[in-house]
Formats: C-alpha cells, sequence, structure tokens
C-alpha cells in the first residue's frame, strides 16, 4: 500500500554551517529523536538530539541548529498519517516513521531492476535447457533405473523424477498418482502414453494398495477430468457384501460423478475447485476451461479425448451448489437441507448492523446521539445487461438453489408479480423525465424471458444481500422494485434504514400506500427510513430534489454516496454473454454464485479498506472542519447565530424552510434575456412593438453582441497560443474559425445599423484610425454596442436599457463562474500538494491547474468588461445602487475563502465577490437596477449563508464518517465472533450419523471457527493503532474524545 503524505517530516540539521565553499570534509548532522506518550488529558512530546557523522552525499547546511533536548506540550502540531499498530503494547504505544526524509539521494541502479534486460544474454542457455528435456537427459542406457529391466521406457511429466522406468516400476511408482502424464521412449524421441497402458487400475472402495476379492469393472473408457487433462482410465468398483454405492465410492476418492446411475465420467475436486475459483476471479467460460484441458490432453486433434463438455457444464453446477450448502452449515442441520430458509446461505456483511449478532441487544433504546449508528444503509438499481432469452422453462431446467442465497424464490416472485403486477402505481412524474421511469412503461425486448435484473445491496460496503436479487420482465417497474425492496427489508435489517435509488424522488412518494395493498405479504416493522438519491444521479434531477435528497447535506449518514450498487454490476457484467443462452434455473445457480464469491472477496478486503478509509477520514474531517471554522470566523457572530438555528430546524423537520436554498432568483444572463423576451411579447400582443428587421428584435441584436464579444474574446486566446511553430492544421483551424465569425458579424452588423443608423460610419472611423497595412481580423472587429457607442450616436434608450439588463445579468452570472472555478483551483492545489508525486504527475497536475487558471482569468476579463458597460451606461440611465452588489474587480480580490495562509484566523479577510450581493446597508439590487428597501434584521447574505451551510455540512458529513468507520470496524470483530461461536455450536448437532461424518462434521465445523477468529485477529491488528489515532487527531482540533465508546 502507497504511504500518503507525512503531515510533517524531520530533517537532518548540520550543527555547524559551513562558511566557505572550498570542498571540507563532511560536517556531522544532527539527529532529532521524539518519543510520544499519551496521557488522559494531552499528549505530550520528548525530544532529544544526536550529532552523528554525516555522509558526504546526504549533508545539507542549515541556518541553525538544535543543541538541547526539550519537553513540551503536544496541543499545537500537525497530523500524522502513519500510527505503526503491529507491536505495540496495551498502554497504547505507536511507533511514529519521523524520520523519513523525502530528500533521499536516488539509488544506485542494479542489475535486479532490469531482470528481463540482464536475461537476453541468458536466452540461449535456457533454450538449451528445455530442448535438452526432449532427450533422456543423459541416461546412456536403456535400461530401467531401478530394476535394470529391459525393454520399453517410460517417463512421467508431471514427476519431479526424470529417470526412465520399465512399465511394471512406473506401475509401482504411480499406484498413488493414477491420472499422471507419461511418455513412452520410441529409440529416437518420446511419445505420449497413458498409465492404463501400463496395467494401472484405480481400485475404489478399499484403501490404495488393498486388493478387492469381487472387483467389478467399470466402462473400458471410464472418463476423468483433472487439472492435468482428459483422462481415460481403468477402473474398478468394489463389489464386496458390504460395498457403498458406486457414487459414494467414487466421491471418497474425491471424484464427483457425473450421474448418481451407472457413472461413467467424473471429475476430480481439484479440478472443479480450480475452475470454480479461476471462473470467478478471471471470469473465463466453461468452454474455454474445458478446452484448454482438452488441448493439455492433445494439443493436435490427431487423438482428441472423448467430449465430455456438457458432462463438465453438469458437474460445475453441482460442485457450486453443494460448496453453497456446505458454506452456510447446511450439512450440519439435523433437519437437512430441505429445511433451508430463504437467505441463509448468502454470505452476510460483516460491517452492516445485524440485530442479535454483531449489535448492541438494547440498540433500539440507545439516545437518538449515537442510535443512528445503526443505520442500514441499502441502494437499489437495475441492470438491463443481464438478460435472459427465451430458451428452456423452469420445468425443464429447474434451479437447484430454490431462493437459498441472493435470488428471491422463484415461486413466490411470480405469483406476486401475477396478483399485483396488473395494478397501475407508476403516476405521473414530479421531477425530470428519467430512463428509469420511461423504461417501466415499455413492453420487454422481443425473444427476451428476462429484461435484466434488479437487486438491493449494502452501499457502505458494496456487498450483495439476502434475497434481494429478482428478474426484470419490462423496465424497472415500482412492483418488481417494491417486491426486492421488501423481501430484503425482511431479512437481517434493522428498522432504520438510509435507502438509495437513482429515483428515489418518484419511487418513494407513495412506497406505504402500496404496501398496504401487498396485504401482509412482507414481515418487516419499518422505523425510520430516509430516501436519498446516488450523488452521481442526483444532477440530472431538479433543483427541488437535489437538496431534499442529496447524501451531502443530509444528516447521519456520512460519506456514503450510494453508488456502490452500480459499482457492484462490473463483477458480473462479464457473465451477461454466457448467462442470457442458459435456462432459468442454471443461471440462478451462476450468479448465486459469482455474487457469493463477490461478497466473500469484499470481506477479505474489510481490513484494508476500512483501515485506509479511516485514514482518510480523519484527514478530511480535520480539514474541513479547520476550514469551516476559518470560514465562520470571518462571519458576524449574530449571522451565524440565525443561520445555525435555521439549519438545525430543517435537519429535524425537513418540511421547514431549507437553508440551502436561495429564496431570490438568481441573476443570471439567460434569466435577462428571458425577461426581456417575454416584455417584448406582450408588447407585441398590445400592438406596442417597434421593430425595424422582421427576426431580430433591440434585445436579440444586442445579446447577439455579447455572444461574439465572447467568441472573439476565446478566439484571440487561442491565436495567442498558436506560437511560432504550430502545424499547418492549427492555423487552418484558426482561420476556418476566423472566416466563420467574419461572415456572422458582417450580417449581425447589417442589423445593428437598422437600430443604430450612423454605426457602419462610425465602425468606418474606428477602423481607419487604427487601419494597418492588413485588414482587420474577426477578432479585433469593433461591435460598437451602445455602451461603447452611445457618446458619439444618438441611441434609443431602449437599447441602453436592454443592454443594461443584459449586462447585469452577465456581471453576476460571471461572478458565480468565477467563484466555482476559484473553489475548484484552491482544491486542486490542496490534492497536489497531498498526493501527487512525481514528476510526471506532477506535470499533469500542473496542466490541469493551468486550465483551471485559465478560466479564472477568462472569468475576469468578462467581468471588467461587464462592469465597464454597466459603469458606462449607469449615468444616462440614472441608475443607482447597482454598484452595491457589483464592484470594480482587482488583482488582490481574485482569491479563494483560504488563500490568506498567511494571515491569522482572527484577521482573515473574506474577498468582496464572497460576499455579493451585500446587503448590510439600506438597500439591495434587483436586476435592472431598481433599488427596493431591505430590512438587514430579517434578511441575511444568502450568498454567504448558503456557502456556510454547505460548509457545515461538508465538516459534518466527515465527523459522521469517521465514527461510522469505527462503528463499522466494531461490528465486522463483532461479528466475525458471533460467527466462530455459531460455527462452535454446529460441531455436534447432528447425532444419528457414523463416527467417521460425526468427526468430518465437527472438524469441518471447528476450522470454520477457528478462521473466523483469525479473521478477527486479523482486523484487530490491522486496526490496532486507530483509536489512539483518532484520539489524537480530536485532540489536535479541540474535539473531545467521545470514541471511546466504540472499542475495538
Amino acid at each position: 500500500m502507497p504511504k500518503r503524505p507525512r503531515g510533517f517530516v524531520f530533517h537532518d540539521v548540520p550543527v555547524e554551517q559551513q562558511a566557505s565553499s572550498l570542498p571540507s570534509p563532511s560536517s556531522p548532522t544532527t539527529h532529532r529523536h521524539t518519543s510520544y506518550t499519551s496521557h488522559l488529558s494531552n499528549i505530550s512530546a520528548s525530544t532529544t538530539y544526536y550529532s552523528l557523522p554525516s555522509h558526504s552525499k546526504r549533508s545539507r547546511i542549515a541556518d541553525e541548529a538544535p543543541t538541547a533536548s526539550a519537553d513540551g506540550s503536544f496541543d499545537n502540531y500537525d497530523l500524522f498519517d502513519e500510527l505503526a499498530a503491529e507491536g505495540a503494547d496495551a498502554d497504547g504505544l505507536y511507533f511514529l516513521d519521523a524520520f523519513e526524509d523525502d530528500r533521499h539521494e536516488p539509488r544506485k541502479r542494479t542489475a535486479g531492476d532490469h531482470p528481463l534486460r540482464e536475461w537476453i544474454p541468458e536466452i540461449p542457455e535456457y533454450l538449451n535447457e528445455l530442448i535438452r528435456l526432449e532427450g533422456r537427459c543423459g541416461m546412456a542406457t536403456d535400461l530401467c533405473a531401478k530394476c535394470q529391466a529391459d525393454g520399453n521406457l517410460f517417463r512421467c511429466e508431471d514427476c519431479h523424477d526424470l529417470s526412465l522406468y520399465c512399465g511394471q516400476c512406473t506401475k509401482d511408482v504411480h499406484i498413488r498418482h493414477p491420472l499422471h502424464r507419461i511418455s513412452r521412449w520410441m529409440k529416437t524421441h518420446f511419445r505420449r502414453a497413458i498409465l492404463r497402458d501400463v496395467g494401472i487400475r484405480i481400485q475404489l472402495g478399499h484403501p490404495i494398495g488393498e486388493a478387492c476379492v469381487n472387483p467389478v469393472h467399470s466402462v473400458k473408457d471410464f472418463v476423468i477430468i483433472d487439472v492435468g487433462g482428459i483422462h481415460e482410465v481403468a477402473l474398478d468398483f468394489c463389489g464386496c457384501d458390504r460395498a457403498k454405492a458406486r457414487t459414494t465410492q467414487l466421491l471418497r476418492a474425491r471424484l464427483l460423478p457425473a450421474t448418481s446411475v451407472y457413472p461413467k465420467s467424473a471429475a476430480t475436486f481439484r479440478v472443479l475447485e480450480s475452475f470454480h475459483l479461476l471462473s470467478n476471479q478471471s471470469k473465463v467460460s466453461a468452454f474455454e476451461y474445458y478446452s484448454t484441458l482438452a488441448r493439455r490432453t492433445c494439443n493436435t486433434g490427431i487423438d482428441p479425448p472423448k467430449d465430455r463438455y456438457v458432462t463438465f457444464l453438469r458437474l460445475i453446477r453441482m460442485w457450486r451448489h453443494l460448496k453453497l450448502l456446505k458454506r452456510a452449515g447446511r450439512g450440519h442441520d439435523p433437519a437437512g437441507i430441505a429445511v433451508t430458509e430463504e437467505g441463509s446461505c448468502a454470505v452476510l456483511c460483516p460491517a452492516c448492523p445485524h440485530p442479535g449478532k454483531n449489535i448492541p441487544d438494547d440498540w433500539e433504546s440507545a439516545p437518538l446521539e449515537t442510535r443512528w449508528l445503526y443505520t442500514l444503509f441499502v441502494g437499489l438499481d437495475a441492470n438491463f445487461r443481464m438478460k435472459r432469452k427465451k430458451v428452456s422453462s423452469e420445468s425443464a431446467d429447474p434451479g437447484l438453489n430454490h431462493g437459498y442465497a441472493y435470488f428471491v424464490e422463484t415461486t413466490k416472485y411470480k405469483q406476486f408479480l401475477d396478483m399485483f403486477g396488473t395494478l397501475h402505481f407508476e403516476e405521473s412524474t414530479t421531477c425530470n423525465n428519467h430512463d428509469a421511469l420511461k423504461l417501466a412503461h415499455m413492453k420487454g425486448s422481443q425473444g427476451t424471458d428476462a429484461s435484466g435484473i434488479a437487486c438491493v445491496e449494502c452501499t457502505r460496503h458494496d456487498m450483495k444481500r439476502p434475497s434481494s436479487i429478482g428478474d426484470l420482465q419490462k423496465g424497472e417497474r415500482y412492483v418488481n422494485m417494491d417486491y426486492l425492496f421488501f423481501s430484503s427489508m425482511s431479512r437481517h435489517s434493522t428498522n432504520t434504514v438510509a435507502v438509495s435509488y437513482d429515483i428515489a424522488c418518484q419511487w418513494s412518494r407513495h412506497i406505504w400506500e402500496r404496501l398496504l395493498q401487498y396485504e401482509h405479504t412482507f414481515d418487516w416493522e419499518h422505523g425510520t427510513i430516509t430516501f436519498l438519491i446516488p450523488k452521481f444521479h442526483l444532477p440530472a434531477h431538479q433543483t427541488s430534489c437535489q437538496t431534499a435528497y442529496s447524501f451531502n447535506l443530509t444528516i447521519n449518514v456520512g460519506r456514503t454516496d450510494g453508488e456502490a450498487v452500480e459499482r457492484g454490476w462490473a463483477a458480473v457484467n462479464p457473465f451477461a454473454s454466457s448467462t442470457k443462452e442458459m435456462g432459468p434455473g442454471a443461471r440462478h445457480d451462476l450468479l448465486d454464485d459469482v455474487f457469493g464469491d463477490y461478497n466473500w472477496r469484499k470481506c477479505t478486503q474489510l481490513p484494508r479498506v476500512l483501515l485506509t478509509k479511516i485514514k482518510e477520514a480523519v484527514e478530511e474531517r480535520n480539514e474541513q472542519m479547520l476550514a469551516f471554522q476559518e470560514f465562520e470566523a470571518a462571519l458576524p457572530v449574530e449571522h451565524v447565530a440565525r443561520w445555525k438555528k435555521a439549519v438545525e430546524q430543517w435537519e429535524k423537520d425537513p418540511a421547514q424552510r431549507n437553508p440551502f436554498v436561495a429564496t431570490r432568483p438568481s441573476i443570471t444572463l439567460a434569466a435577462a434575456r428571458l425577461r426581456l423576451a417575454e416584455e417584448e411579447a406582450a408588447a407585441i400582443a398590445s400592438g406596442e412593438s417597434i421593430t425595424v428587421h422582421e427576426k431580430a428584435s433591440t434585445s436579440y441584436m444586442i445579446a447577439a453582441g455579447l455572444e461574439f464579444e465572447e467568441q472573439q474574446r476565446r478566439l484571440n486566446t487561442d491565436v495567442s497560443a498558436l506560437g511560432q511553430h504550430s502545424t499547418d492544421l492549427q492555423r487552418a483551424k484558426i482561420q476556418e474559425r476566423r472566416n466563420m465569425l467574419q461572415r456572422q458579424l458582417e450580417a449581425w452588423a447589417d442589423i445593428q445599423q437598422l437600430y443604430m443608423p450612423g454605426v457602419a460610419t462610425l465602425r468606418a472611423q474606428v477602423l481607419a484610425s487604427t487601419q494597418n497595412s492588413s485588414p482587420t481580423s474577426a477578432e479585433n472587429f469593433p461591435l460598437l454596442l451602445p455602451s461603447t457607442a452611445f457618446t458619439k450616436l444618438l441611441c434609443n434608450p431602449r437599447l441602453l436599457a436592454h443592454e443594461w439588463e443584459l449586462r447585469f445579468g452577465q456581471a453576476h452570472e460571471t461572478l458565480d463562474d468565477l467563484r466555482r472555478h476559484l473553489r475548484l483551483r484552491t482544491h486542486m492545489y490542496k490534492y497536489k500538494d497531498r498526493f501527487v508525486r512525481g514528476q510526471r504527475e506532477n506535470t499533469r497536475a500542473r496542466t490541469t491547474i493551468a486550465t483551471v487558471e485559465a478560466k479564472v482569468a477568462a472569468d475576469a476579463d468578462r467581468y471588467r468588461k461587464a462592469y465597464a458597460a454597466l459603469e458606462a451606461l449607469a449615468t444616462p440611465l440614472e441608475t443607482s445602487g447597482w454598484n452595491i452588489a457589483l464592484r470594480p474587480l482587482l488583482p488582490q480580490d481574485i482569491k479563494g475563502f483560504e488563500e490568506d495562509k498567511n494571515i491569522s484566523r482572527d484577521r482573515v479577510q473574506l474577498s468582496w465577490i464572497w460576499k455579493t450581493p451585500r446587503i448590510e446597508r439600506s438597500g439591495a439590487v434587483r436586476a435592472g437596477g431598481e433599488v427596493e428597501n431591505v430590512d438587514e434584521a430579517e434578511d441575511t447574505q444568502e450568498a454567504l449563508r448558503i456557502e456556510w451551510c454547505k460548509s457545515r455540512a461538508r465538516a459534518s458529513r466527515w465527523w459522521e464518517e469517521c465514527y461510522l468507520l469505527l462503528e463499522e470496524m466494531r461490528r465486522v470483530m463483532a461479528f466475525y465472533t458471533w460467527q466462530s461461536l455459531w460455527w462452535e455450536d454446529q460441531a455436534d448437532r447432528r447425532v444419528d450419523v457414523d463416527d467417521a461424518l460425526a468427526e468430518g462434521l465437527f472438524a469441518y465445523a471447528h476450522r470454520q471457527a477457528e478462521l473466523h477468529r483469525d479473521m478477527r485477529e486479523f482486523c484487530r491488528k490491522s486496526w490496532a493503532g486507530v483509536q489512539e489515532y483518532t484520539r489524537i487527531a480530536n485532540a489536535a482540533i479541540g474535539l473531545p474524545d467521545d470514541t471511546s465508546e466504540i472499542t475495538l
């Protein structure tokens, strides 16, 4: 795992500063050793300095060097990243790798840095050794290496021994390895042979080496599929009086029979284990794997093995089902697998809350301040890649799992859809026209039995939930999603749930009314349910949804994004091409196994994932809380108190006014254009409209001029960026843009002449005064809008008013863009300083930052032009008060919230751009420049209020994330403790079995118990320093140490 940037770095400091530049012996260096001691009230540090000789390449010159030991309080310190837990004692002694110097000299390269390059000269020798193995490897005689007998000699391709043996000796050696591959020496070369040729017969029902008095020969070509290939073997069943069934004899030899009656084929457990793991990890298909085994047996096609591909498909399906039952402990139940409950074979998420397993028994009576920690986070989504064609049927291809794992039980699901599928639940939408809603009313795809699948999974840890996946018939109908959601909630759920769904704003509107219509189909007592929309999908919703269903603004959800269910599809999509051709039972069984393996891999990654997340969360929490405190310190106290009260009321009761939403409509250029267009429409309707062009009105003419002004600015920027060595293609594209803009400007100038008579003459004069030998390019074409030309031309006052309206909207909109880009610039600088290392990464980061800087500069230039126009128009229009909200933009004004790091917190001065519109005075400005009176005691600075609320929300979400992660760590270890005890209880549940089976049941249960204890201890070891780390981080920003209630 790569190390994160340190909070601070200790550097070597030379004791004596070299005054001369002449070469001199290396000066000694002083190394600082700091030890930390944790007390109940604070953290103290003790520092000692050691003077040691310095290496010549590592010595550095410093201005001054400490010479004494120092003890001090740990009140103000930088937050460190790494706490080494391994080796820490119970008192909380942690090791900080504080002596890592980021200025090490480059390491000298060795041969090990370029192994392939070093190997190239050795290629001939390697090739010679490979070819040498084609012969007898130095064996000079044609006699058996063991008994010296003459005759046919064989060598095993799978044994480590390269010697050649006669047929009898080969048989004796391989009595315990009947599936090895052998070759026969043909005097000139080796030729493939099989152990059956030397007399090997596999005897079942008896220990190896013990003869059966009544062996029963199997078919002559009994086929065994193994990792080494597909083998035709001679096999004998036991025919003694007390012999077991043939299938039992094969199973006890670790061979899975293909049929239960007169088996003629089998697969070894190891080939099934190999493919089982490989298919889930690398998504290899059964056909590709079987074809590999067939080619490993015969890669020429001359003597191919007997085709057992269909048999292999059946065997792997049987194997998956058996492993599912075994791992869920179904073999330990005295009642047998017939009483297996739905969802009981699923791999549960250890970090999610499970009543009776990993959360306190009295969790429901916990105080409200901590009860939110037991919230279950789930997400819903559909995947329309996972189609299934109309092939086979439930009767021809029944499933083996019967709803035991992740797919719901098919019969109940279909009965529910038949009963309630005709009810019309999908009412008209109150949000945007989302695809999920449109697809819900569409017919299923032609020729498909299932148009996709839908699922419910935990969004904190990306694991599929039991009994939560089902097929879709046509789109994401509410009836399908309701069944899957309530089926999932009926198992392993608390009554406090946060549900994320990309159309939650619509699906949740009448969910409880729909539940009543389902007539007690589900047994779940819901408590507090919070419906949210995943963060990536939220911008596609209307404005009201973006605040009411936002993870960022909702309390007690931490930094959950709700998108885990989308990410989870990546693991199953590679199976879409194969499962669409399967029958319904085979498809469900395969996907159940895929989801089970996916969940298990997530379980094994939890120690690393949660540790990484807590490190990030603690850092981000401290950073966001400090940023919020700095921001809040620069605001009026009375305003902050009023905002805090408002946001707390909204968090308790969402029906209250949302402080994150602007109460006044935003001022934009588009809004100004719409207002002018509506005024013109009213004038046309009343017959008062005065136009001189059939298509372009005055407002349209000026708005087009503003667009051309922006195009000229962009073209100027691109022309300046060409440079002396630009290519022909680059210059051609610029010239094509110039030509297009020139034609548009000439057409627009004709319209402008109609509304501003004399402007063409004025433009000719301007061009004549600035004309040089070359014609004026399009980017330098003088637009002469009313704000520029009214001093030299007689302009209609309506033209001035229209440009004022548009410029006023343009100025406010540009300020919004500037603030947004400044926030982005601040974030990118922080990200670069913290995470970017190396020349290539720094170059990419600087390039990206340069792009943002260019946008900031463009915003500033656009605003200054708008402001200059407003300033020019204010006098003839006799408009006042507009410059309360808008001011001249100076270079020192262009800065973000946190760009005054050199100023103390109590003296931070925010730029005016973050405080507009200002209303501390007696008035505020409307879009048209009119002044309306506003009571300072009742109104607030809206832009600041919204930004303060967002800053507070960011800090709160990271604070919640820290507590959630600590609670999840505790739950993981508690779950493994519960699971180990559960397995121990399964050890001796069955009493009606023979001693051998009883011992197997006992051993497997205790192996599973030990496995889960080991996983718990691994988590404990991985997280040993986390609680102390968070306590120190809390002290760094003055938070109380209230994490002690969560014990890891």
